[in-house]
Protein backbone atom coordinates (compact mmCIF):
# COMPACT_ATOMS: atom_id res chain seq x y z
CA UNK A 1 0.00 0.00 0.00
CA UNK A 2 1.14 3.60 -0.59
CA UNK A 3 1.89 5.40 1.94
CA UNK A 4 -1.44 8.14 2.27
CA UNK A 5 -0.36 12.04 2.31
CA UNK A 6 -0.11 12.71 5.96
CA UNK A 7 2.19 9.52 5.98
CA UNK A 8 4.63 10.61 3.76
CA UNK A 9 8.01 11.18 4.97
CA UNK A 10 9.32 15.01 4.10
CA UNK A 11 12.97 14.87 3.40
CA UNK A 12 15.15 16.51 5.44
CA UNK A 13 17.03 19.52 4.06
CA UNK A 14 19.79 19.16 6.57
CA UNK A 15 22.39 16.32 7.40
CA UNK A 16 22.83 14.82 10.66
CA UNK A 17 25.33 17.25 11.32
CA UNK A 18 24.02 20.29 10.31
CA UNK A 19 20.47 19.68 12.28
CA UNK A 20 23.07 18.89 15.39
CA UNK A 21 25.22 22.45 14.90
CA UNK A 22 21.47 23.79 14.49
CA UNK A 23 20.14 22.88 17.58
CA UNK A 24 23.71 23.41 19.57
CA UNK A 25 23.36 27.08 17.74
CA UNK A 26 19.38 27.57 18.97
CA UNK A 27 20.03 26.33 22.86
CA UNK A 28 22.99 28.85 22.81
CA UNK A 29 20.62 31.57 21.71
CA UNK A 30 18.63 30.34 24.07
CA UNK A 31 21.12 30.67 26.97
CA UNK A 32 22.42 34.14 25.94
CA UNK A 33 18.57 35.79 25.46
CA UNK A 34 18.30 34.25 29.15
CA UNK A 35 21.39 36.21 30.37
CA UNK A 36 20.54 39.11 28.50
CA UNK A 37 16.72 38.98 30.22
CA UNK A 38 18.56 38.19 33.69
CA UNK A 39 21.14 41.26 33.44
CA UNK A 40 18.45 43.29 32.42
CA UNK A 41 16.31 42.32 35.02
CA UNK A 42 19.17 42.77 37.34
CA UNK A 43 19.97 46.66 36.10
CA UNK A 44 16.53 47.37 36.66
CA UNK A 45 16.66 46.36 39.89
CA UNK A 46 19.77 48.08 40.87
CA UNK A 47 18.23 50.83 38.91
CA UNK A 48 15.01 51.23 41.30
CA UNK A 49 17.33 50.34 44.39
CA UNK A 50 19.45 53.14 43.85
CA UNK A 51 17.11 55.65 43.14
CA UNK A 52 14.69 54.41 45.97
CA UNK A 53 17.93 55.56 48.21
CA UNK A 54 18.46 58.56 46.60
CA UNK A 55 14.67 59.42 47.55
CA UNK A 56 15.65 58.52 51.47
CA UNK A 57 18.54 60.45 51.71
CA UNK A 58 16.55 63.01 50.03
CA UNK A 59 14.26 62.79 52.59
CA UNK A 60 16.37 62.24 55.73
CA UNK A 61 18.53 65.25 54.18
CA UNK A 62 15.18 67.19 54.35
CA UNK A 63 14.28 66.07 57.79
CA UNK A 64 17.70 67.16 59.11
CA UNK A 65 17.67 70.75 57.96
CA UNK A 66 16.56 74.02 60.16
CA UNK A 67 13.05 74.29 60.70
CA UNK A 68 12.96 78.13 60.96
CA UNK A 69 9.98 79.20 63.77
CA UNK A 70 8.52 82.66 64.07
CA UNK A 71 7.59 83.11 67.76
CA UNK A 72 6.30 86.23 68.41
CA UNK A 73 7.63 88.42 71.93
CA UNK A 74 10.99 86.63 71.74
CA UNK A 75 14.09 88.58 71.79
CA UNK A 76 16.11 86.09 69.94
CA UNK A 77 16.15 85.77 66.13
CA UNK A 78 13.50 84.02 65.60
CA UNK A 79 13.99 82.84 61.90
CA UNK A 80 17.67 81.43 63.07
CA UNK A 81 16.12 79.03 65.40
CA UNK A 82 15.44 75.31 64.97
CA UNK A 83 12.06 73.78 66.81
CA UNK A 84 14.41 72.19 68.91
CA UNK A 85 15.91 75.30 70.36
CA UNK A 86 12.48 77.04 70.31
CA UNK A 87 10.77 74.13 72.29
CA UNK A 88 13.89 74.81 75.19
CA UNK A 89 13.24 78.40 74.70
CA UNK A 90 9.54 77.80 75.66
CA UNK A 91 10.18 75.31 78.32
CA UNK A 92 12.75 77.46 80.02
CA UNK A 93 10.40 80.56 79.59
CA UNK A 94 7.51 78.48 81.23
CA UNK A 95 9.79 77.25 84.28
CA UNK A 96 10.47 81.00 84.34
CA UNK A 97 6.58 81.51 84.85
CA UNK A 98 5.90 78.62 87.33
CA UNK A 99 8.78 80.29 89.47
CA UNK A 100 7.18 83.86 89.50
CA UNK A 101 3.32 82.41 90.24
CA UNK A 102 5.10 80.44 93.32
CA UNK A 103 6.99 83.31 94.84
CA UNK A 104 3.48 85.36 93.78
CA UNK A 105 1.86 83.09 96.12
CA UNK A 106 4.08 82.87 98.76
CA UNK A 107 4.05 86.90 99.34
CA UNK A 108 0.18 86.50 99.56
CA UNK A 109 0.64 83.55 101.87
CA UNK A 110 2.71 86.02 103.58
CA UNK A 111 0.43 88.87 103.63
CA UNK A 112 -2.74 86.70 104.48
CA UNK A 113 -0.94 85.02 107.63
CA UNK A 114 0.12 88.86 108.54
CA UNK A 115 -3.73 90.08 107.74
CA UNK A 116 -5.07 87.68 109.94
CA UNK A 117 -2.79 88.32 112.47
CA UNK A 118 -3.50 91.95 112.89
CA UNK A 119 -7.31 91.28 112.48
CA UNK A 120 -6.75 88.95 115.61
CA UNK A 121 -5.54 91.71 117.38
CA UNK A 122 -7.79 93.86 116.22
CA UNK A 123 -11.12 91.67 117.39
CA UNK A 124 -8.85 91.19 120.88
CA UNK A 125 -8.44 94.09 121.89
CA UNK A 126 -12.22 94.96 120.24
CA UNK A 127 -13.26 92.14 122.61
CA UNK A 128 -10.90 93.60 126.21
CA UNK A 129 -12.85 97.36 125.02
CA UNK A 130 -16.37 95.28 124.88
CA UNK A 131 -15.73 93.91 128.36
CA UNK A 132 -13.99 96.98 129.82
CA UNK A 133 -16.48 98.93 128.85
CA UNK A 134 -19.42 96.43 129.94
CA UNK A 135 -17.92 95.98 133.38
CA UNK A 136 -17.63 99.94 133.66
CA UNK A 137 -21.01 100.38 132.34
CA UNK A 138 -22.13 97.68 134.83
CA UNK A 139 -20.29 99.45 137.67
CA UNK A 140 -21.66 102.44 136.95
CA UNK A 141 -24.99 100.92 136.89
CA UNK A 142 -24.83 99.77 140.18
CA UNK A 143 -23.50 102.99 141.33
CA UNK A 144 -26.54 104.98 139.65
CA UNK A 145 -28.76 102.53 141.55
CA UNK A 146 -27.32 103.13 144.25
CA UNK A 147 -26.92 107.18 144.36
CA UNK A 148 -29.68 108.01 141.95
CA UNK A 149 -30.31 108.35 138.11
CA UNK A 150 -27.18 109.15 136.02
CA UNK A 151 -26.22 109.30 132.67
CA UNK A 152 -23.25 107.07 131.83
CA UNK A 153 -22.30 107.66 127.88
CA UNK A 154 -20.35 105.25 127.12
CA UNK A 155 -17.93 105.35 123.42
CA UNK A 156 -16.85 102.15 122.03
Amino acid sequence: MAPTKAQKTVKSTETDDDGGITFKKKQDDLRKSVVIRQEKARTRIRKNRSNKQKDLQKRIESLKRNITVEQPGTDADASSQTAFGTLRDLLARKTDIEKRITESIEGLERAMHTTSREFQVVLASRAELLTTTAAAAAAAAATTASAGPTAVIVKP
